[in-house]
């Protein structure tokens, strides 16, 4: 698996960790909503600056979004039951 994908996985379980939607951690951390998309399908990867915003709301030390993880399929959305923990 690339890093940009792992790096998008755990972008997407962290969010989901913490039941923030796109759209809400977009305002929390101030980047788009487009490129947080797309940071999590793995098209791009973050500025340091970007990799500190997301860790600082989300509540993880930045090494921790480029550990290969076993993540069972996250659900389409926030909203839906997440029962990975």
């Amino acid at each position: 698996m690339q890093l940009n994908k792992v790096f998008g996985n755990n972008v997407k379980y962290f969010r989901y960790r913490k039941k923030y939607t796109q759209e809400k951690l977009s305002e929390l951390t101030n980047i788009s909503v487009t490129y947080i998309s797309q940071l999590e399908l793995g098209y791009h990867t973050p500025s340091f600056d970007k990799l500190e915003s997301l860790s600082k709301v989300l509540d993880v030390e930045p090494f921790e979004f480029f550990v290969k993880r076993n993540i069972k399929p996250l659900p389409q959305r926030v909203d839906m039951d997440f029962s990975n923990e």
